[in-house]
């Protein structure tokens, strides 16, 4: 299989310092109205912040924004003996909202596992679960608001509750305070794509348990989803219903009609193609980007990133199966991007050119073209391995990259530590060398997850292994 893939600090106030002089009282009151002021939110805190430290292990924490610089989390959690989900608010303060390691959002008996949260656009989110109540793992939903209140009922919506497994479930809001989901689905023998829209209220939007995004004869992997801003969604996947794998996209509309006549081929190259991200292009369509096996004589050894553009009605408009994002031909795996605020992405990645993995980045304008280095500009390259890199914008045309490091220099290279790196929008590393720590506590740190807050800063969490077992984590980067 490949990897799954599956990452602001407001420009910061100057403070002006003048001579005692005559009119120095209108001299500063002049400053302060000429000059722009943005509001910086003040984190009171230096060390990482516990979420939560509840008795047994949390997993799996995801994060999305509050609509006021801080973050909602929520988690999956063993403390009643079996997986549960949990959820906490954190403001821009740094300063926990909710109770002592979070309010529950689903305490079934049957166990929930690896939640995906989307904003409500009104301070609250909405969570997605994976859920065995009815046996096999079905998706269930609940809406929770600003204050830890449950909206929903009181174990949450039914997403799907088809027989048979459904995983790998991914969610966005639909712009109007739902949310659409998407996921893999084994109700036919074999794993196809199925999708499901909730309203505001919990309500199903489209067909009872979901409708068939692609229903192939072999099976298709790792579903991709951004809105299409008009209540409905792109979804990318790959597909092996042909002897190569390859990589395919879909419109569903709001109403939960495909766009499209059938899927679109992003790339059908020899060889093997997967792990598609896509992030949109801010005009209607998306790019792609994806790990391409079409150079590897053994197909699964060395992957090149490829990326594609594809429009709203469907079209592909650069190189039939895509672009290289970078012209070395080392090993390039575990892709992130973001759009650019400007029609064009960023797009990170660990890649193994110095034999270990080490964590690199490119920026693609809208024509296709490479803006930084050609083979892509380094992010970190510190001793040891670095691994999963991702992005969230830095809100001012550039990127905060995180990812997980078991450089040699902290000692910690059977462990792992949390790092940080913010890059402008001309390619140039802002923090020190190699990044900044997010957390090097003692034990690892496992799955990052990140948002933006201001301009350059970015709020991170994690499940962590510091004390008797995994407890999670936060902490904000600038």
């Amino acid at each position: 299989m490949f990897p799954k893939i599956n990452f602001a600090n407001a420009a910061s106030s100057q403070v002006i310092y003048v001579n005692i002089i005559p009119f120095s009282c209108l001299f500063i009151f002049l400053l302060h109205t000429m000059i722009p002021y943005s509001a910086h939110s003040e984190w009171k805190h230096t060390e990482n912040i516990p979420i939560c430290t509840a008795e047994n292990e949390q997993f799996f924490p995801t994060i999305t924004t509050d609509g006021k610089d801080g973050g909602i989390v929520t988690w999956r959690d063993g403390r009643n003996g079996n997986y549960d989900i949990y959820a906490q608010r954190v403001d821009s303060n740094g300063d926990i909202l909710w109770e002592e390691n979070g309010t529950s959002v689903c305490i079934h008996e049957a166990s929930q596992s690896n939640p995906t949260i989307v904003s409500d656009l009104n301070g609250g989110a909405i969570i997605v679960w994976g859920d065995t109540r009815n046996g096999s793992q079905d998706s269930y939903a609940q809406r929770i608001n600003a204050d830890g209140n449950i909206l929903w009922e009181e174990s949450g919506v039914s997403v799907c509750e088809e027989p048979n497994l459904q995983d790998d479930f991914t969610a966005i809001s639909d712009g109007q305070g739902g949310v659409i989901v998407v996921w893999e689905d084994w109700r036919a023998g074999n794993q196809d794509i199925y999708a499901q829209k909730l309203s505001a209220e919990g309500t199903i939007s489209w067909e009872q348990n979901g409708i068939a995004v692609f229903k192939g004869e072999g099976d298709q992997y790792d579903p991709a989803i951004i809105s299409d801003g008009k209540g409905g969604a792109f979804i990318v996947w790959w597909d092996i219903s042909t002897p190569d794998w390859n990589i395919f996209a879909q419109r569903i509309d709001s109403k939960g009609n495909e766009a499209w006549d059938s899927p679109i081929a992003i790339c059908s190259a020899q060889g093997n193609q997967g792990a598609p991200a896509i992030v949109t292009d801010g005009m209607g369509g998306l790019f792609c980007v994806w790990a391409d096996y079409r150079n590897d004589p053994n197909f699964f050894t060395t992957a090149q990133l490829y990326a594609q553009h594809l429009t709203a009605d469907g079209r592909t408009l650069w190189d039939k199966n895509g672009i290289p994002i970078s012209e070395i031909t080392a090993n390039q795996q575990q892709h992130n991007c973001i759009s650019d605020g400007k029609g064009g992405f960023i797009v990170v990645w660990w890649d193994d050119r110095d034999i270990f993995p080490d964590i690199y980045a490119q920026h693609i304008n809208v024509d296709g073209e490479m803006l930084w280095d050609k083979d892509g500009i380094p992010i970190c390259t510190e001793g040891g391995v670095q691994q999963i890199p991702k992005l969230v914008s830095d809100g001012a045309g550039g990127a905060i990259a995180y990812w997980v490091d078991f450089r040699e220099d902290i000692g910690n290279t059977t462990e792992d530590a949390i790092y940080a790196q913010r890059i402008g929008s001309d390619g140039n590393v802002l923090w020190q060398e190699n990044g900044v720590p997010v957390c090097t506590a003692e034990k690892e740190q496992i799955t990052p997850q990140a948002i933006s807050v201001d301009t350059g800063s970015a709020i991170v969490v994690w499940s962590d292994a510091r004390g008797k077992d995994h407890d999670i984590y936060i902490h904000r980067v600038q």
